[in-house]
């Protein structure tokens, strides 16, 4: 079993798989658990331009608002399936780059293994992008479980 476990946590059905199989299958009593949120401007630049208008909002704070949106209900999900399955756990929300703040993270915490979700919610960016996942196998310095 792994000592400090670091998850990748998006959101979406495959990042609750992850939470799940990290939690099943990877843990035992003496285990630490991370769990890491990316919020990551990227994923909403689509919306973003230079432009704002008197009484409306500008298109940085509607993205803003877009992340938190999607951080409080990525939250959510961890806190449900944690309690379900009676596990106490750290929670780290990073910015920028997903790939590079989770290496970081887990070099900075000590982590002995990442999971995470072999697809996010990031399907155009990882066309443009290159996947998480993908990154993470190819770089990480530690053990690395992609789960489908």
């Amino acid at each position: 079993m792994f000592s400090k476990i670091l998850v990748a946590c998006d959101g979406s059905l495959q990042s609750e798989k992850a939470l799940l199989t990290a939690i099943k299958n990877c843990m035992s009593e003496n285990s630490e658990l991370h769990i890491v949120h990316i919020m990551n401007m990227n994923t909403y630049n689509a919306i973003e331009t230079e432009t704002s208008y008197d009484g409306v909002e500008s298109p940085h704070d509607i993205s803003s608002k877009f992340l938190e949106k999607d951080k409080d209900e990525t939250v959510d999900m961890i806190d449900r399936v944690c309690q379900d399955q009676n596990i106490i756990y750290t929670l780290h929300v990073e910015g920028g780059d997903p790939g590079h703040a989770i290496i970081n993270l887990s070099s900075k915490i000590g982590a002995d293994l990442i999971v995470l979700g072999s697809t996010g919610k990031g399907l155009g960016i990882r066309l443009i992008l290159g996947s998480v996942s993908g990154y993470l196998a190819t770089h990480s310095q530690v053990s690395t479980l992609i789960v489908k």
